[in-house]
């Protein structure tokens, strides 16, 4: 999974928390890259998110979380808990049996269109290593979102218009910040009309 992926997923997932447009400062950037440099896996980063706006959804004080920040801490105490499991040798294997998993998220994929996706999804069960595993799964959900967007040009031109006006003016935006925010909210998009799951064993 490349860099801007990670950076990408973590993006669209606080906006989507947030219900709002949101572009990330200079000091999230900085949190996200130290995040990836120290081999945090994408699921432990959208798990610890959802958990500090979930807290703080049913806290009563509903405070404005405006910054990646506030997840900072729920980020250190989930790979803390996870580390184990990705940072084992190659021929480590999963406390569980990954192949009930693999089959249900390639379950949830062939109902959206594209088998090949579902086969190649299955046969990862011999994969071993859950670092491995995890890496091939990104891997393959952003395929897969490049595929939808491609196979659906309309719906994903659709989108690309509705995600421009809910961003307003944005002409005071760095072109790369407003085409990295666009293309972030695209893929959150095209995930949710096509009910893609997102690809991790710890889902």
């Amino acid at each position: 999974m490349a860099s801007d992926d990670y950076f990408l997923e973590i993006e669209s997932h606080f906006a989507m928390r947030r219900n709002t447009p949101f572009i990330l400062s200079a000091k999230d950037w900085a949190l996200m890259q130290r995040w990836r440099d120290e081999g945090i896996p994408l699921p432990v980063v959208i798990e610890a998110i959802d958990s500090v706006f979930e807290k703080n959804e049913s806290s009563g004080r509903r405070k404005v979380i405006s910054s990646l920040s506030y997840c900072r801490h729920a980020v250190k105490e989930i790979w803390d808990e996870r580390r184990e499991l990705f940072a084992g040798a190659a021929e480590g294997t999963p406390e569980t049996d990954p192949s009930s998993i693999l089959e249900a998220l390639a379950a949830r994929v062939e109902a959206a269109g594209p088998a090949d996706f579902a086969a190649r999804l299955r046969a990862l069960e011999r994969e071993r290593s859950v670092p491995k595993l995890e890496a091939r799964l990104m891997d393959l959900e952003r395929e897969l979102i490049d595929a939808l967007i491609a196979a659906a040009p309309e719906e994903a031109d659709r989108m690309r218009r509705e995600i421009a006006a809910s961003l307003g003016d944005t002409s005071k935006l760095d072109p790369k910040v407003r085409a990295r925010t666009e293309e972030a909210n695209l893929r959150r998009k095209i995930r949710e009309h096509f009910a893609i799951p997102r690809l991790t064993l710890f889902g």
